[in-house]
């Protein structure tokens, strides 16, 4: 299957923004405030005076969702030119890990800088795995069993088609091959939505590419087909087929090159909480390449797997986990304009250092302006002035029992001090005893027996100072150790249930529980 022109064309684009990444940021910024001169935001913050990245970080001052709550209410009114000259197409629906819903205005614009972002490597993993694409193809991309609603203006609440990011071209060329079912896009429970998905894709003998966010997802997937193997197979029209998927799905763990002959390819997260169900999705699926994504939210897109200037964007090699190598995630370049708050204060992409741990902020098409995302991402080296970042942590995740707030960025940090790969299998939540403490979850049995390692955990977090404090005066116990048989799954309980699949990260720190309810 050829490479579509669009594609070729994308991904031509994105390489030459990569070899000169400050002017491309700034000609994003430029395009931006032009058009959005005649907003309302705009008349107000002067956009017709700015000249450039320094005048425009002096007149908009940086914001969080709240700072700029009521001018996207009254964009979902129905109000025209409040944030943007363009009126959004639609409303797309986001949250914190823990917190209540929020509207993301979605306008022609941002929907072109997503695809900014999405074509470009779509056009490098068909060039990098070519049987990626010979069979059919499956993305979740908005929130699952979700039903389609409208803004108090009457402005749809999601787009309708996941297909809307890749393109009119690109999504006509892949329709004929993406998996799609139109209850997918109706109200109904997880559970419904989940065994609708395990349906669709066990009748895909020629299932070649997947594209979800979690792992946990695909994990789920196969779990639902399982337990509901008899409902599933029921509806298999070919007896041939019926019987290879009894087969497949009777033993205790499943077939997957037996159902999946030709899948070559999995999209999903793989670093942070998401490690360790990546690898048990690539234990469950032995014949399949696993590459992990880059940051992409519902408010923007932040990296996408790529090869750096100057070197060819060969197929990567597979570690011993089956995991890509080689592949950074690089800073998606000329989608929005992004700035980094770190020790230094606030600055542009291209005054970013490497190892520095930055908060990130975003400016949008969409009309989000200096939005502080609350994600923490660290500049793992730079390419060519390109920001190699990974994801690390939300700032705005915390806990607090006594004093001593404890974020999910800091807990990242103590816990790579006492192992490299602590945070990929083990969560940290506090607990309401008397006094409180802070509980260590993990799966892995060594890990909860390690009382050396809780101890060395325990001194780490004391590097904040409420919490050495509240240590020191009796006011918090020593960390403790507890097994939790699926940390995945109970940390999932924190969610809301319509967020629990397609695009929530699980927290590395979780909210607090009451006593007696870590898991055990």
């Amino acid at each position: 299957m050829p490479t579509l022109p669009a594609l070729s064309a994308a991904l031509s684009r994105f390489q030459t923004a990569l070899l000169q990444p400050q002017e491309a940021q700034r000609a994003v910024l430029r395009d931006i405030v032009q058009s959005g001169g005649g907003s309302l935001f705009g008349r107000r913050h002067g956009f017709s005076r700015i000249g450039g990245y320094e005048d425009f970080a002096r007149a908009v001052p940086v914001s969080d969702y709240e700072g700029l709550r009521s001018l996207i209410d009254r964009a979902a009114a129905g109000e025209a030119g409040v944030l943007t000259v363009e009126n959004p197409v639609c409303f797309e629906e986001t949250g914190g890990s823990t917190g209540g819903a929020k509207l993301v205005p979605y306008t022609e614009s941002l929907y072109a800088a997503f695809r900014r972002a999405v074509l470009p490597w779509l056009a490098d993993v068909w060039r990098r795995r070519p049987a990626a694409f010979a069979g059919r193809l499956f993305f979740i991309v908005s929130p699952a069993a979700r039903g389609r609603t409208h803004t108090a203006g009457g402005i749809p609440i999601g787009s309708g088609s996941d297909l809307d990011y890749f393109g009119r071209e690109t999504a006509a060329a892949l329709l004929p091959r993406v998996l799609f079912l139109p209850e997918l896009l109706s109200a109904q429970s997880t559970q419904e939505w989940q065994l609708a998905c395990a349906r669709l894709l066990l009748g895909a003998a020629d299932l070649s590419f997947v594209s979800v966010w979690s792992p946990t997802m695909l994990l789920l997937f196969v779990q639902t087909m399982q337990t509901r193997q008899d409902d599933i197979l029921a509806t298999v029209a070919d007896p041939r087929r019926r019987a290879l998927l009894s087969r497949a799905l009777s033993r205790d763990t499943p077939d997957t090159r037996a159902i999946w002959p030709r899948l070559d390819t999995v999209s999903c997260w793989t670093s942070h909480t998401a490690a360790a169900p990546a690898d048990a999705l690539r234990q469950l699926f032995p014949h399949v390449f696993i590459e992990g994504k880059g940051l992409l939210a519902t408010e923007f897109a932040g990296s996408i797997p790529f090869a750096p200037p100057g070197r060819p964007s060969e197929r990567p090699s597979e570690n011993e986990n089956g995991f890509s190598d080689g592949l950074p995630t690089l800073l998606a370049i000329d989608s929005h304009f992004y700035e980094f708050a770190g020790a230094d204060g606030i600055v542009p992409a291209w005054q970013t250092r490497a190892g520095g741990d930055y908060r990130l902020i975003v400016t949008t098409q969409g009309g989000l302006y200096r939005y502080d995302t609350g994600d923490y991402v660290r500049v793992h080296a730079l390419h060519g002035g390109v920001p190699e970042i990974e994801f690390v942590g939300r700032g705005s995740l915390s806990s607090d029992l006594c004093g001593e707030k404890l974020s999910e960025a800091f807990v990242r940090t103590a816990m790579e001090t006492v192992s490299p790969d602590l945070a990929q299998r083990a969560l940290l939540q506090g607990v309401q005893d008397n006094p409180p403490y802070y509980s260590l979850l993990s799966a892995d049995a060594e890990t909860v027996q390690n009382h050396a390692l809780a101890a060395r955990l325990d001194e780490a977090l004391a590097a904040n100072p409420q919490y050495a404090y509240a240590r020191r005066t009796g006011q918090l116990a020593a960390l403790r150790l507890h097994f939790c048989a699926d940390p995945q799954a109970y940390a999932a309980r924190f969610f809301r249930a319509e967020q629990r699949f397609a695009v929530r990260k699980i927290p590395l720190l979780l909210p607090p529980a009451a006593e007696g309810g870590e898991a055990v």
